[in-house]
């Protein structure tokens, strides 16, 4: 590492992809700025050390969480003060996606320092790009809500969209969500990446009620990455006006099975997706 480092590298805020999984994933640059920092801010400092023992370096580690937000500021706002550089590592992937990162990116901009952002691994975009559907137009939803009657209701709000959808989820409730997936998006194409860059790395392909049905007979550990594929025709259609939906809903006195069927048609949806909607739009039964 001695040939690459530049001690007149500027300070401030290093945002650091860690590998999803393979170590050789890690950045040159991203090994630069590890090796230059004054300080390591990260998720989980078990990790970070297991990373930084394999590049040979000893930093200062500080822990990094939502929760402790406050207790961390004080020590790396000092670091800055003091013209230091602070690198925040994920555990995985990029920081602030998905991530508590993005706390100490708003922090440190409002406290006037600078913020230096490193491209480097991403679940997000490696599933994507593995999975083959069409990414021009993609929404990356992060993780579904761990209680059941929550995801519902956040996988109702999205099935709207027509365009490629990516989640994260924890392996102990990957069937459960991809069976609510089945029942919000019905037979939409779907694709599972588990543990990617690992030894144990695993791609299905199916739809989402299969994945379902596999997922619960076949329970696995690791990272979970979902990516549901959008309606057929997506790039000619536009997402649904739900505001004027909900509009319908509450002022036509017509029954929810003949204002849907209206609706669908005017928008060139199935009329059981559009019944859903103003069925929840009305309270449900």
């Amino acid at each position: 590492m001695a040939g690459t480092q530049n001690r007149a590298a500027p300070g401030g805020l290093w945002l650091v992809p860690g590998p999803l999984g393979n170590l050789g994933d890690l950045t040159r640059r991203a090994e630069e700025a590890l090796a230059l920092a004054d300080l390591v801010c990260a998720e989980d400092t078990r990790r970070a050390l297991k990373l930084l023992s394999h590049l040979g370096l000893r930093r200062r580690l500080v822990s990094y969480r939502q929760q402790n937000h406050g207790q961390a500021w004080p020590l790396v706002e000092k670091a800055l003060a003091d013209g230091g550089r602070v690198a925040l590592l994920t555990d995985a992937g990029t920081p602030a996606v998905s991530d508590p990162g993005a706390a100490l990116v708003r922090a440190v901009r409002a406290a006037g320092y600078p913020v230096t952002a490193l491209p480097g691994p991403s679940a997000v975009v490696t599933a994507l790009a593995a999975s083959g559907f069409p990414a021009d137009r993609f929404h990356f939803a992060g993780f579904p809500p761990a209680r059941a009657p929550a995801r519902r209701a956040f996988l109702a709000g999205l099935a709207p969209w027509p365009w490629t959808l990516v989640f994260f989820e924890a392996p102990h409730r990957l069937a459960a969500s991809l069976s609510d997936m089945a029942a919000a998006f019905g037979p939409r194409p779907a694709f599972l990446a588990r543990e990617m860059t690992k030894f144990h790395e695993e791609f299905f392909s199916a739809d989402l009620e299969s994945l379902a049905r596999e997922a619960a007979a076949r329970p696995r550990q690791g990272e979970m990455t979902i990516v549901v594929g959008g309606f057929e025709g997506a790039a000619e259609r536009e997402p649904l006006d739900l505001a004027a939906l909900e509009r319908a809903a509450r002022s036509d006195p017509r029954p929810t099975r003949i204002l849907a069927a209206d609706l669908a048609a005017r928008w060139g949806r199935p009329r059981s997706e559009i019944y859903k909607l103003v069925l929840a739009a009305r309270g449900g039964p």
